[in-house]
């Protein structure tokens, strides 16, 4: 989520003493594993260390650093660039299934003209980062915040979430193309979106692949699929064809508004109990081709598709390039914009589905405040926060 909102008291914020604290800052809920916050703001996770900093303007500083115990544990670094400044509170909301950390960022400008003003998210070698998604390791690690473009640079085709592979996950029971063997899976719900570049306003074929490995019976995992310039249409592989049985659905696609791009989309089903979404091949034929279904599945016709996609395999690829996300953002005087992301804490299993919008920042903040509600009296070394470090 982000907030616009005229700043009023900017220059408390500016005014914040200079002296940081040293040291770590621990994150958490009562009974889980902490999370730390350096001195410099980074994030530390068990996956990897994250950190949201001020590319411009240039000659930042960090102008506070300190522990927070009430209402909830809370790590908070100050930084200042000419008449930009960033706050960046760290805690940790204990919402389904298991919790996620939170980093709030709001971006002020204290000055009395409009400013530029930005952020880089430094993320780990290996993160792949989507339209609102990232993950490591194949697991899903963080939520980008809703309303800020990332800046990044783009490839032909490809994912643009950062869906799980899962390779082998699917066992065909009859011989098909080695691809209906693998899968993406968008856990949580979160949709499989493909992007193709195509001439501006041109039609395509397009197939997609499924193959339902885990489900054994019907309607447990309907997905709604979109092809653009297509109507969208409900597909259940094992209503369609069985459990572990491949099967392809054909569309007739075009460039409906002429950008150039050809956008695919698998989502989950408001009726469906299981709301992991699935895919396991996707074709792009030129709009007159002729398709033998039976070949199609085989694999015998991979060498005629324009792209021949191994969802989750081998020549899959996330739509956008490796590496830090940036985003820009043109404050007017006075102005101060609130934004926060999610990232996957110790004990975390699942992230919540960013599409869904079921958080803010008010309702994060109050079911990160809600638990330690009655334990501020606890004796040290119980489940109460620890003090904060000396300001030095």
């Amino acid at each position: 989520m982000i907030r616009f909102s005229r700043f009023l008291g900017i220059a408390a914020i500016a005014a914040i003493s200079v002296a940081v604290a040293r040291g770590e800052v621990e994150i958490r809920s009562p009974g889980s594993s902490p999370s730390k916050v350096a001195d410099d703001g980074t994030l530390v996770e068990p996956w990897g260390a994250v950190r949201l900093q001020l590319v411009s303007p240039q000659d930042k500083e960090i102008v506070s650093h300190r522990a927070e115990q009430s209402p909830m544990p809370m790590a908070v670094t100050c930084f200042k660039a000419g008449e930009v400044t960033l706050t960046e509170s760290a805690y940790r909301a204990p919402i389904w299934p298991s919790g996620v950390d939170v980093l709030e960022a709001a971006v002020a400008n204290t000055g009395e003209q409009p400013a530029k003003a930005e952020l880089e998210l430094v993320v780990p070698e290996g993160m792949q980062i989507g339209e609102s998604t990232g993950s490591i390791g194949k697991q899903p690690a963080l939520v980008l915040p809703a309303g800020l473009t990332p800046i990044r640079e783009e490839r032909e085709w490809g994912c643009t979430e950062a869906v799980s592979a899962l390779p082998g996950w699917a066992k065909p029971s009859v011989p098909c193309d080695p691809a209906f063997k693998n899968i993406s899976a968008g856990m949580g719900g979160v949709p499989i979106r493909y992007r193709f570049q195509v001439e501006p306003g041109a039609k395509r074929t397009v197939v997609l692949g499924f193959c339902e490995s885990h489900h054994p019976g019907p309607g447990l995992r309907p997905l709604l699929v979109q092809v653009e310039g297509a109507e969208e249409r409900t597909v259940d592989p094992v209503a369609a064809w069985g459990r572990h049985v491949p099967g392809v659905v054909r569309f007739d696609g075009a460039d409906a508004n002429a950008d150039g791009r050809l956008e695919v989309s698998v989502g989950p089903h408001p009726r469906a109990s299981d709301r992991n979404t699935i895919l396991n091949v996707v074709w792009i034929f030129d709009a007159a081709a002729e398709l033998d279904e039976k070949k199609l599945i085989g694999g015998e016709l991979n060498e005629r598709a324009q792209h021949y996609v191994d969802v989750g395999g081998e020549n899959d690829q996330l739509f956008y390039k490796p590496g830090n996300v940036r985003f820009a953002l043109d404050l007017q005087p006075k102005e101060q914009r609130e934004f926060f992301f999610l990232f996957r804490s110790p004990d975390c299993r699942q992230l919540p589905d960013p599409a869904l919008g079921l958080w803010d920042r008010e309702s994060l903040r109050k079911a990160a405040a809600d638990v330690w509600k009655d334990r501020w009296e606890e004796p040290a070394g119980g489940d109460a926060p620890a003090s904060p470090p000396a300001t030095e």
